[in-house]
């Protein structure tokens, strides 16, 4: 068992490594309780597109880059990843861009075991009926959701 004094050296530390608010930095501790799937959460989506459609992509996932385009019949290439729902917390889009014009599609896909971040059911109105409500993990950027801002007290 953690005493509080030492939990709020933690959360001390991390605020003097971080510049988060002591607020924010505990809320971030807090959601944090399995470090190895937000690293790789953030590494799921951070990754730099390869140079070539000759070598394997570097996303680490379920890619089919090299599709033609219906445009200028140029290949597309995999060249990004961002959470892909508002409450699935494995549906992930992928975004495909043309070599060779401007023409771009997504795909979604899942991938089981790597989650962008952690669903909850919340009751929540004046019927207090159960709702499914996903947080992002730390350092992953959610088209759809705006990023949690640390209560102010």
């Amino acid at each position: 068992m953690t005493t509080n004094r030492g939990r709020k050296h933690v959360i001390r530390n991390r605020m003097a490594s971080t510049g988060e608010s002591y607020v924010e930095a505990a809320r971030n501790l807090k959601s944090m309780k399995d470090m190895g799937q937000t690293a790789e959460a953030v590494r799921t989506q951070r990754w730099k597109p390869a140079d070539s459609l000759d070598v394997p992509c570097p996303c680490g996932g379920t890619c089919e880059p090299g599709e033609k385009c219906d445009h200028c019949h140029a290949r597309h290439r995999h060249v990004g990843r961002a959470p892909g729902s508002l409450t699935d917390v494995e549906t992930w889009a992928d975004r495909y861009a043309c070599t060779g014009c401007s023409s771009a599609y997504t795909l979604t896909v899942v991938l089981p075991g790597r989650p962008w971040g952690i669903a909850e059911t919340v009751v929540r109105g004046g019927s207090a009926e159960p709702v499914i409500q996903a947080r992002v993990f730390p350092g992953v950027i959610h088209p759809m959701m705006r990023p949690e801002t640390p209560a102010e007290d």
